[in-house]
């Protein structure tokens, strides 16, 4: 059975050095929308801690987050980034970047979730993903990948 390494934005193919922050992310978007002679995306002009948070989740193997505004989109993040930045719709048109809120037990949640086959990759399971978002209680499965002490 083949194991894959959870992806981040830092593993993008393609780009032409690691990417470490958003500044580097958003260079590397730049560079495929003018290879494409499309227009840039959008910059942030700053950061503002009051605006709804991103929350870390694994999708297939590849940590993400969804729009806290709404917008539908979700972008793939860079290890240790506390900024979200939507690409689609400037976090609302605020034109700000807004929290971004990683599992307590990033670590423990790696090495779990690189345990399973890349189709099993995925945390918090989707009933639970509203519940991150809201700040409940996830559910025993979503609490033991974390290596947490299931709170039933």
């Amino acid at each position: 059975m083949i194991r894959s390494p959870l992806r981040t934005a830092a593993h993008l193919i393609g780009a032409q050095r690691p990417i470490r922050r958003l500044e580097d992310y958003l260079d590397w978007l730049d560079s495929i929308a003018a290879a494409r002679q499309l227009p840039p995306k959008p910059r942030p002009n700053g950061h503002n801690p009051t605006l709804g948070a991103a929350y870390a989740r694994v999708d297939d193997g590849r940590w993400l987050a969804d729009c806290p505004a709404g917008c539908g989109s979700a972008c793939d993040l860079i290890p240790g980034e506390t900024r979200w930045w939507c690409t689609e719709c400037a976090n609302g048109g605020t034109g700000h970047t807004a929290p971004l809120i990683w599992p307590d037990a990033v670590d423990k949640l790696t090495v779990n979730l690189e345990s399973l086959p890349r189709p099993l990759q995925f945390w918090p399971c989707r009933s639970c993903v509203p519940r991150q978002r809201d700040g409940k209680d996830l559910c025993l499965s979503c609490q033991g990948m974390q290596g947490l002490e299931a709170q039933p």
